[in-house]
């Protein structure tokens, strides 16, 4: 008995419909609904040790700690971020601190103490305009967090155990014009946040740790006012929403809160300790969510601050391109969430975090 036998395709159109085929689950997967990641960008070279995520407008600035840069990178276009420029000098070494104001940005170099102004205007072409040694170069240690208003930043000296002052008005000539003693134990400071005429620093590597309160309504004649102490306090990276602080400590599984009704003696209101939060080392919040960055997740943990009094643990996801998170930053329905050891820039979609996160375990 005889039959059609199906025609046979030359086996080079086999291959090329495969890696279509291919190439189509790719991309379906990619821009799978149920996921909440974006868009991502990975380089192993301008995104090296990502440490914070800063975003202006459709500009995502990454200070990349190892790598001794800081690179810019465009999210227009959400589901493609991409490098715009990666700025390097002498200068610069290991990229600790960042502040930008509209088209200045300032850069604390952590091992050589240095402060660089650069002059961000041309997004692709950063250009250095000066830089000033913060604290004595005869001093081991480093320089941590930097932050900006009218005028003069603010350095955390861990080494010195100083907030240091620095005049940037004219950005060509910055002059280091005070500083603080913000500790005499064997912690020192890390984090710096300018809440009115103060400038509130968490410390850390101490056998305990403070949020400390320094003066500064003159710039000139820095004063510490007053410390607060709690087993869970070290660190302290957050964000500022109306008189609150929301803030995590990465050592302790912390998350807290802060009234700062009064920024001169700011108060602990609540706090929440929890392995699920996989050692949390920035925090950013929008709406009823803060969203924690995971040192040992390697994700992004949700928290439900509703009631901030009372701060709770909702889900958390997590991606093997995001190993060791460090940066997150906000915009709209957007996250944007640096990897210092998975050398990359996630774009993620925060509603869809809960849908795909681990949801707490049941009684």
């Amino acid at each position: 008995m005889s039959g059609l036998s199906p025609p046979r395709l030359p086996v080079a159109v086999i291959i090329f419909c495969g890696a279509a085929f291919v190439l189509c689950m790719d991309k379906t997967m990619a821009q799978s609904p149920s996921s909440p990641i974006v868009g991502r960008l990975v380089d192993p070279v301008r995104l090296r040790g990502v440490e914070d995520v800063h975003l202006e407008g459709d500009w995502a600035f990454l200070p990349c700690r190892e790598g001794k840069r800081l690179t810019i990178c465009s999210i227009k276009n959400p589901t493609e971020p991409k490098v715009v420029s990666s700025f390097t000098h002498p200068d610069l070494d290991q990229a600790a601190g960042l502040a930008v104001d509209g088209t200045t940005a300032y850069v604390a170099s952590q091992g050589n103490h240095r402060l660089l102004v650069l002059d961000v205007r041309d997004k692709s072409a950063v250009r250095l305009i000066a830089s000033v040694v913060v604290g004595s170069p005869e001093v081991r240690g480093v320089l941590y967090k930097v932050a900006y208003r009218d005028g003069y930043c603010y350095v955390a000296h861990q080494a010195e155990k100083k907030l240091f002052v620095v005049d940037v008005r004219d950005p060509r000539r910055p002059v280091v014009v005070g500083s603080a003693v913000v500790t005499t134990e064997d912690d020192g400071p890390f984090s710096v946040l300018v809440c009115d005429g103060y400038v509130l620093t968490g410390t850390l590597f101490g056998r305990r740790n403070r949020l400390a309160v320094v003066d500064v309504r003159s710039p000139v004649r820095p004063r510490l006012i007053t410390q607060v102490l709690d087993p869970a306090i070290s660190q302290l990276s957050g964000d500022l929403v109306g008189h609150r602080y929301f803030t995590v400590a990465w050592d302790r599984n912390a998350f807290l809160v802060f009234d700062l009704r009064d920024p001169a003696h700011p108060k602990l209101e609540s706090k929440l300790v929890d392995e699920r939060l996989g050692q949390p080392n920035r925090c950013v919040v929008t709406g009823d969510r803060a969203y924690l960055p995971m040192v040992k997740g390697d994700g992004v943990a949700v928290v439900d601050v509703t009631d901030p009094r009372q701060p709770r643990f909702v889900s958390s996801f997590r991606d093997p391109v995001m190993r060791k998170t460090y940066g997150v930053a906000a915009r709209g329905d957007l996250l944007c969430v640096g990897a210092r050891e998975g050398n990359s820039l996630l774009v993620l979609n925060r509603h869809k975090l809960e849908q795909k996160g681990e949801a707490p375990p049941t009684e």
